[in-house]
């Protein structure tokens, strides 16, 4: 084998980068300029005064962002869900950092699954007006977050699904999965592209005729198709 082939077979497809902050921003349900200024921070103001937004995750790279860098910003929508304020998110996820310095995700893993929701509770406590009530409230959120992720053995995610309208639960017909086709949604458990089916749905395929080709559920169709339109609403 070679050195090349060695090092793809040992390569985590999860640290790749290969979405666009368009692509994140989509899958989440949120706007292009969040994603953009989590990871790598914007300017702000008018001239004279512009300043600039540091980033708060480090993104996989220059430009473009991995599958775990995805899922990191899917946690800390969790925290944008409840309202808590930039200023103190920044300050929890920094202190994440401290618990967990050598983790390059702070909201991912192991770590962060045995402790992290606990120290978010905790940093927040102190920084706002977070009553028993409202802890409660952000702990039940953040769990509904973090169900949508699918994880391994080392609590680090492998699949999620990606948020069509974050009033509404996980769809399970539709994931992310950075080993199946390019990282691009697909249909669960199938590996075929949900804008695959998409197309075809609209070239005037039927439902029943792309449910045998693929061999999926009718209702695995009508949600992969159901899913790009709302993508593209």
């Amino acid at each position: 084998m070679s050195t090349a082939e060695t090092f793809l077979r040992s390569y985590d497809a999860r640290e790749m980068p290969r979405y666009t902050a368009g692509n994140v921003a989509n899958y989440l349900s949120v706007p292009e300029s969040t994603i953009r200024a989590w990871f790598f921070g914007m300017p702000y103001g008018k001239r004279p005064h512009i300043r600039n937004f540091q980033p708060i995750l480090q993104p996989a790279g220059r430009e473009l962002l991995s599958f775990y860098d995805a899922a990191s910003a899917h946690v800390l929508l969790a925290l944008k869900a409840k309202s808590i304020s930039t200023k103190d998110i920044r300050e929890v996820v920094g202190e994440l950092k401290k618990h967990v310095p050598d983790n390059r995700y702070p909201l991912l893993g192991h770590n962060f699954y045995l402790f992290g929701k606990s120290v978010i509770i905790k940093e927040l406590g102190k920084r706002i007006d977070l009553s028993h009530g409202r802890q409660l409230g952000l702990r039940h959120v953040m769990d509904k977050y973090l169900r949508r992720l699918e994880l391994d053995e080392n609590k680090m995610p492998v699949r999620f699904s990606p948020v069509i309208n974050p009033k509404k639960g996980a769809r399970a017909f539709i994931v992310i999965d950075p080993n199946l086709s390019d990282g691009r949604p697909v249909v669960k458990g199938s590996g075929i592209a949900a804008e695959v089916i998409a197309e075809r749905r609209k070239s005037g395929e039927s439902v029943a005729r792309l449910a045998r080709d693929y061999r999926l559920s009718r209702r695995a169709i009508k949600e992969a198709v159901k899913y790009l339109k709302e993508q593209a609403a």
